[in-house]
């Protein structure tokens, strides 16, 4: 950037070029062309002469045909500031509040001004959203080295990219989001007339047909970057010898992955997620001294991980995940892997195909940051070989087939983590309360064998999911004040006892809040108010006694309430009826009383699972409940209800479909 002279705020050029710097000036404005609104600017306008670089301010209410006091044109349809013995312009474009200005100023104006500025060098219009289509005056800029017309126009196909070929100097072309479906049959042929091209971003740009290679030399030799992620290819993927980065991710490719990839010996990053690849990572890919990152996850692949990985002395990040890959792993698929940092093999499936047998003794050459193996054979003993990974902040080790106990020299790693996740294994043994989270981190030790007092963690932690286990004694008191981030809750089916404590009323982000299945007793207390964010309350199966708290009626963001099987009794809360967008209301084997009130069929339109079943309402069924259109169950037996059941019953539509997943 030029440098600043403080006293004028004038941003002094000698000579531009052509070249714009993005960088927002932090000095007032010295001259304001138009006066108006006052507006967030994100981008900013900008116009120079031979001698100094004037930064401007703009208002929303723009004119046309105005002049400012140097005699320079402003245009009103392209919010430029032109001069004739301009070298360069800036053209960012305002983060607009107005919506005039978004809907009637930008989306009808299209700046085909800018192709009369020979000279330029750098044009970034991404993410503003022009009207019409890309202005072929654009191929006029044959100076042009840097072009990222990103989700810039509004038009809804793009059929014309013969301009392309009239801007000889381009080196960086990026049309993400652009639509070319009208231009696939030759828009490579439009690329390959660019020959000092070095990267090409078409993302999502509705393109199908990859050809095997590139039949023209200028692209094979001078293509670095190709970024073709998210379109629907579903051919194989192309050669090109020069390339460091290649980005075919969320497409439809399919098949094998080809022994040629070997032979892209500069490739640095190589990105083919969320395709159809099936068989084993070929052994060629060992020929990719120069490769950073190997994300592979989403496809099919059924087959090995070879060993030929394991020369890549530069990989940083492995991600295998969501694939059925088979066979062992050993510590040859590591062995000098001396830069790897993160290394993911997450499926959600718990069907286990892929075994590590990592001998105890092996110490690995490099320092993880993030380790996630799911479904996985891992054990049965916890993994020797982390014992000298201290920075881990990433753990997850979930159906892994460890047993035992977590081992002590893993608590004294001192790692500061943002996910612990040991699930679904059948650990057990001490959990220290001295573990270290980052802001807003995950706990999941669910579905083990934890005998422990329920422990207490860091304030930062944002996701407890200690499910499935054997914790007992009593929820600590003052559990909601030392850990007053949570988000997520779930303590179902252990062994706690003791009531709910009151400090839950401190969780104020709390979205999800499960202590089903244990032995809680006592009254639910009236804290709910501080819980504005509540969705899920599932206390079903306990001893809790006494009746619901009428607070529970400032819920509003409440979908599901389950209390059942308790002790509960008295009249549903008239405040309940506040609940607006609850889904499912189950009761059931309570000691409730009453009549079933009405106000479930006039205030809860939204009901999909209706259970009051095995309680001690009396009266008749309330005909309001027919108005419940989208219910799916209703469940109201084992009561002392008497007289006829409303015949609007049958006009429960929702009882003929299925439940949508929620």
């Amino acid at each position: 950037m030029c440098p600043l002279t403080k006293t004028t705020g004038i941003c002094t050029v000698t000579d531009c070029g052509g070249f714009f710097s993005i960088k927002p000036l932090r000095l007032a404005p010295t001259r304001v062309i138009i006066k108006g609104v006052a507006l967030n600017l994100r981008r900013w306008l900008f116009s120079s002469s031979n001698k100094a670089l004037q930064i401007l301010r703009v208002g929303s209410h723009l004119g046309s045909g105005k002049t400012a006091a140097n005699g320079e044109a402003w245009s009103a349809a392209t919010g430029a500031v032109m001069s004739s013995n301009s070298h360069c312009v800036i053209l960012m474009v305002m983060e607009r509040k107005e919506s005039w200005v978004h809907e009637q100023f930008w989306r009808d104006s299209n700046p085909e001004f800018i192709g009369s500025l020979e000279k330029l060098r750098y044009l970034n219009l991404s993410g503003a959203s022009f009207g019409g289509p890309i202005p072929p005056q654009l191929g006029n800029l044959s100076s042009l080295r840097y072009l990222d017309l990103k989700e810039y126009f509004n038009e809804s196909n793009q059929n014309d990219l013969h301009w392309l070929s009239g801007l000889s100097s381009l080196r960086h072309l990026n049309l993400g989001g652009v639509d070319l479906s009208q231009a696939a049959a030759y828009w490579l042929q439009a690329v390959s007339k660019l020959p000092s091209l070095s990267e090409l971003h078409l993302p999502a740009c509705a393109l199908e047909d990859l050809p095997p290679s590139l039949p023209f030399s200028n692209l094979i030799t001078s293509l670095s970057v190709i970024d073709l992620s998210h379109n629907g290819f579903n051919s194989t993927i192309p050669h090109c010898s020069w390339l460091e980065t290649l980005d075919l991710g969320f497409n439809d490719l399919g098949g094998f992955l080809p022994n040629s990839l070997g032979k892209l010996y500069n490739l640095k990053f190589l990105w083919l997620w969320d395709n159809s690849f099936v068989g084993s990572i070929p052994s060629s890919i060992g020929n990719l001294s120069y490769l950073e990152e190997l994300y592979l996850s989403d496809n099919a692949m059924n087959g090995t991980i070879p060993e030929a990985l394991g020369r890549l002395s530069k990989l940083v990040a492995i991600e295998i995940s969501e694939n059925p890959l088979t066979g062992v792993v050993t510590e040859a698929q590591f062995s000098n892997l001396m830069s790897l940092m993160e290394f993911s093999n997450y499926r959600v499936t718990p069907r286990v195909s892929l075994v590590f047998n990592i001998s105890p003794e092996w110490i690995p050459p490099f320092k993880l940051s993030l380790l996630r193996i799911r479904s996985c054979q891992m054990g049965p003993k916890f993994p020797a070989w982390l014992r000298n990974q201290t920075e881990l902040t990433d753990v997850v080790l979930n159906n892994a087939g460890i047993s035992h106990t977590i081992p002590e020299w893993f608590w004294k790693l001192d790692l500061r983590l943002d996910e612990l996740d040991i699930g679904s294994n059948n650990l057990g043994g001490r959990v220290p309360n001295s573990m270290k989270f980052l802001l807003g981190s995950t706990i999941d030790l669910s579905e083990n064998n934890f005998q422990v007092p329920l422990p207490l963690w860091s304030s930062n932690v944002m996701q407890l999911y200690l499910y499935d286990n054997f914790f007992s004694g009593p929820i600590p008191l003052e559990f909601g004040e030392r850990m007053p981030m949570l988000t997520d809750l779930d303590l179902y089916n252990n062994a706690l006892n003791g009531t709910i404590p009151l400090s839950f009323g401190k969780l104020n982000n709390l979205l999800t809040l499960v202590i089903s299945n244990n032995h809680l007793s006592g009254g639910i207390p009236e804290f709910w108010n501080g819980l504005p964010y509540l969705y899920t309350i599932d206390m079903n199966n306990n001893n809790l006694s006494g009746e619901l708290p009428s607070s529970m009626g400032s819920l509003r963001f409440l979908r599901f309430l389950m209390i059942s099987n308790n002790h509960l009794s008295g009249q549903l809360p008239s405040a309940l009826q506040n609940c607006t967008g609850i889904h499912t209301l189950d009761l059931g084997g309570n000691g409730f009383s009453g009549n079933v009130p009405a106000w479930i069929g006039e205030r809860l339109p939204n009901l999909l699972i209706l259970r009051l079943r095995s309680n001690l309402f009396h009266g008749s069924i309330p005909s309001q409940l027919c108005t419940l259109s989208s219910l799916h169950i209703l469940d109201l037996g084992e009561n002392n209800l008497s007289g006829f059941i409303p015949s609007c019953v049958g006009n429960l539509s929702g009882m003929a479909s299925e439940i949508d997943s929620q």
